[in-house]
């Protein structure tokens, strides 16, 4: 087996330590799939991947997951979260309010007082939801295109 020239390809969750290490046997959580030309893929945890690719590039990406994770398991038992009467939940991040609320047997989601259109089937998927698309960047992304189609229809009207 080569012991250089190798590439990490890829990266995957498990959910527990359901798998295993094919250069070391040791129990994985977390596997990464590393390539060579002359091998081709194997699939290793984060030392032996570290080892083969001779860089630090998965134990930094395990680093950067592991807080990602944390950090949205903060984000949905957040005390930030309030209920309103009407069965909305609410909170302000990053400078955007996001919401859920009841649809039928489901949730939905929307910032800044515009409502989505997609269902999720639980409050916590709701708010897994929001996290990510606010953390990702997309929800400002969006705000500032819905902005910029308001200001432009706002223009229009007015002549200017």
């Amino acid at each position: 087996m080569p012991k250089r020239g190798w590439t990490l390809i890829a990266t995957d969750d498990l959910g527990d330590l359901s798998g295993q290490c094919e250069l070391c046997r040791t129990d994985l959580r977390y596997v990464f799939a590393v390539e060579h030309p002359k091998w081709g893929a194997m699939a290793v945890g984060t030392d032996c991947c570290d080892k083969l690719t001779v860089s630090t590039e998965a134990s930094e990406y395990q680093e950067r997951y592991l807080k990602l994770v944390e950090k949205r398991k903060r984000f949905v038992i957040s005390p930030l979260w309030k209920k309103t009467e009407a069965g909305f939940h609410t909170i302000k991040r990053g400078g955007i309010a996001a919401f859920i609320f009841p649809n039928n047997k489901n949730f939905r989601i929307g910032f800044d007082g515009v409502a989505g259109k997609v269902d999720y089937q639980t409050l916590l998927d709701a708010k897994i939801a929001i996290f990510e698309f606010i953390e990702t960047g997309e929800a400002a992304a969006y705000l500032e295109r819905r902005r910029k189609k308001i200001n432009e229809r706002l223009r229009q009207q007015l002549g200017l």
